[in-house]
């Protein structure tokens, strides 16, 4: 997953998981011209909803938040985005769509992957969280 200043929604993009795993996704950010995107100091969000339109959503990751959104490489524009158990659990097994955003140090505003689809699948054994 990478780029900012994507605009069209671009099918590697989509992503599954299976109803209360953990799961980590790891985000290579980059500029128009494939260069690695400086993280420091920047805000990066991860959301996952129903529908597009809905304003809450089923869970929200930020980098605020060090144990939701890790940037492993800042220089390198690497991210991790950690999904836990409890934030697919009580979904619905479906699709969803998600999108990342981030917010640099200037205050300007990109989308790094436009809305795609996240599809929770059903598992087998269920754990309780």
């Amino acid at each position: 997953m990478s780029g900012i200043g994507v605009g069209l929604v671009q099918p590697e993009n989509a992503v599954a998981i299976i109803k209360g795993t953990s799961r980590t996704y790891e985000i290579q950010v980059q500029d128009d011209h494939c260069a690695p995107v400086n993280l420091t100091g920047c805000i990066m969000y991860f959301t996952v909803k129903e529908r597009k339109e809905d304003n809450a959503p089923l869970f929200q990751k930020t980098s605020q938040n060090a144990l939701q959104i890790e940037f492993t490489d800042a220089l390198g524009g690497i991210a991790r985005v950690y999904v836990d158990p409890a934030d697919t659990f009580y979904a619905y097994v479906k699709p969803y769509v998600f999108d990342v955003w981030l917010i640099l140090t200037t205050g300007k505003r990109y989308v790094v992957i436009p809305p795609s689809v996240f599809d929770i699948h059903a598992s087998v054994t269920v754990i309780p969280v």
